[in-house]
């Protein structure tokens, strides 16, 4: 029997498939996104305000690959964008990318922990 809604199924069928149809797999990865993402938010917000853009890159590459796992569309894909700006040391578009993506990244966030 299935952990997920019928409404979550639907939602991350392609995360589900990516985790070899292994929902409990799936909720493992959530715990461990729930828990780390936010902190990579934060932290990416900091390094942009305080203009580390190397540090930009190497911590939106790394929520970029903790969110791939349930999304490969936007809003993650969009932070490839902010990665390149960011080893650019374009401030001003890593900013605006950073402010556009946010709202997004933050609700699949929660989406992703309020897998069981």
């Amino acid at each position: 029997m299935s952990k997920l809604s019928s409404e979550q199924r639907q939602r991350f069928a392609s995360a589900i498939e990516r985790v070899g149809d292994d929902e409990d797999i799936l909720i493992v990865l959530a715990e461990m996104a729930s828990e780390d993402a936010p902190v990579l938010m934060k932290k990416l917000e900091g390094e942009i305000s305080n203009g580390f853009f190397d540090a930009t890159a190497q911590t939106a590459h790394a929520l970029k690959g903790l969110l791939s796992t349930f999304e490969t569309g936007e809003p993650v894909e969009g932070l490839q964008s902010l990665i390149d700006s960011a080893r650019q040391g374009d401030e001003k578009e890593t900013t605006q990318l950073f402010n556009t993506l946010k709202p997004e990244l933050l609700k699949l966030v929660d989406l992703v922990s309020q897998l069981p």
